[in-house]
């Protein structure tokens, strides 16, 4: 069903501001404030956390002033009409359906974007507000600090995920136009890059890779999959539906297993399993008719 709530871009309230104080009206702050927010001490708390493949990734955790203006403007960036083929941060897409656009497709290529936050520059978030949305310059330069941690987009902030899509809208329109020229489906979700078709030689994806590389980006795990199921941000595509990969449902068994241990009541696993059911039916249920 159309999200009836997107707005086309020049109906954004971040569009053509020109001024700071214009800037601080929107975003509900002072001038002030705003400025203080921008460049101020102690924005962001800095820790590690495990990675499931191992060893671990650096978090940048704005503080919670800042996170909550940060996740305002992530809002105002949601409402601006998405492209068909981004489905994340996107309102009514997920990573169900961003797996199950490559339904019935022969080859599958995936990509993923290489520390994608981290490599999104301060100077492409000020580019995108001032060349892309029509802000002054000065806003546009405060709307860089205000957005960024050490001249890049930081990992643990609500507004990086829908920012980085943007600060980048210039690959992702050359990529996507080269896709539809040849025939493929595109999908982007996040970092996770997916170009599918009846058949998509190995070159177009150099292709693809190259554009990828102009803009200063590196990809890595690159999977190829013809004739055969392939996995998509985490869910398996094979014979045209889109299934539960088994390591998920070997989980589910696990944890249903724990929970019926003599004196089991651990509220952690109620809440895995809950998790994983619902994860589960929300796979099985993109195959339902209508």
């Amino acid at each position: 069903m159309p999200n009836k709530t997107v707005i086309p871009l020049n109906q954004s309230q971040l569009y053509k501001l020109t001024s700071p104080r214009r800037l601080a009206d929107v975003l509900g702050l002072a001038e002030a404030e705003l400025r203080a927010m921008a460049t101020g001490p102690d924005r962001y708390r800095q820790f590690e956390i495990e990675k499931k493949s191992g060893g671990t990734r650096p978090v940048e955790d704005p503080v919670a002033p800042l996170k909550r203006v940060q996740g305002r403007i992530a809002k105002m960036l949601a409402r601006i009409e998405p492209p068909s083929f981004l489905f994340c941060p996107v309102k009514g897409r997920c990573y169900v359906s961003n797996a199950a656009r490559h339904r019935g497709n022969r080859v599958v290529h995936c990509l993923d974007i290489k520390k994608f936050f981290p490599n999104t520059p301060r100077v492409r978030v000020i580019a995108f507000f001032q060349s892309i949305m029509g802000c002054r310059a000065d806003v546009a330069g405060l709307l860089g600090d205000l957005c960024t941690f050490e001249g890049h987009l930081p990992t643990g902030s609500p507004l990086s995920p829908i920012l980085a899509y943007y600060s980048y809208h210039d690959m992702w329109a050359e990529i996507a136009a080269f896709c539809t020229a040849k025939g493929y489906t595109l999908t982007v979700y996040v970092d996770d890059v997916t170009i599918s078709g009846a058949k998509v030689p190995v070159a177009d994806v150099w292709h693809v890779r190259r554009m990828i590389h102009r803009t200063g980006l590196r990809y890595h795990k690159l999977k190829h999959y013809v004739d055969r199921p392939a996995e998509i941000t985490g869910v398996v595509v094979r014979d045209g539906k889109v299934v539960v990969p088994n390591r998920q449902r070997l989980k589910h068994r696990q944890t249903m297993f724990a929970l019926q241990q003599p004196g089991s009541g651990d509220q952690r696993l109620k809440g895995r399993l809950s998790g994983l059911a619902g994860q589960m039916r929300q796979i099985d249920s993109m195959n339902e008719p209508g």
